[in-house]
């Protein structure tokens, strides 16, 4: 049980712990029964991760790595807690695990691709989605702003998400087929 020690790993393993730490908090929170337990597993799975980031080999998917990880954390976790009964089985939780690790790369592949997809819109409709979309933002401030009528902004972001959701539908369609 020997920790990095290279100023550079310690720098590496935060950098991707910090990319990762949201998608491996999901995770976690599909394989345990509330939010206070995922916070207890992901505390015990990042010290593991980093006591074991020796083993983590560069190059692959960190993600992965931190899934697996994550897994075995959460297992050992409901296994503490068996003599409960209304906590899954090793079996159900092993079948939970592998759909939420699926649904995640899928997630990720569904984002990646609406961000190519929002990235071959019109300068004028990628401004009215992070208009429209930011923080605090409505529909009725951009159009007030714009000097347009709620009702004429709404059309035309609905016809932008359309169009955004028909990229990403043909683009994970082309990308399935070959």
């Amino acid at each position: 049980m020997t920790t990095p020690t290279n100023p550079t790993r310690h720098e590496q393993f935060v950098a991707l712990f910090v990319r990762h730490e949201a998608a491996v908090h999901s995770f976690i929170m599909t394989l345990v029964p509330s939010m206070a337990d995922a916070e207890e597993v992901l505390q015990e799975a990042s010290m593991t991760m980093w006591r074991r980031f020796d083993q983590y080999q560069s190059g692959t998917s960190f993600r992965n790595w931190a899934f697996q990880v994550a897994k075995y954390t959460a297992f050992n976790f409901v296994r503490k807690l068996a003599r409960d009964r209304h906590r899954f089985s090793e079996n159900v939780m092993m079948l939970l695990a592998e759909h939420a690790e699926r649904e995640q790369s899928d997630r990720e592949a569904r984002r990646r691709t609406l961000e190519h997809c929002i990235a071959k819109l019109e300068e004028g409709e990628r401004s009215l989605l992070s208009s429209c979309y930011a923080e605090g933002s409505t529909i009725k401030k951009y159009a007030e702003e714009e000097g347009r009528t709620p009702n004429a902004v709404s059309k035309q972001l609905n016809r932008v998400r359309r169009t955004l959701l028909l990229c990403v539908q043909q683009t994970l369609r082309l990308e399935a087929s070959s």
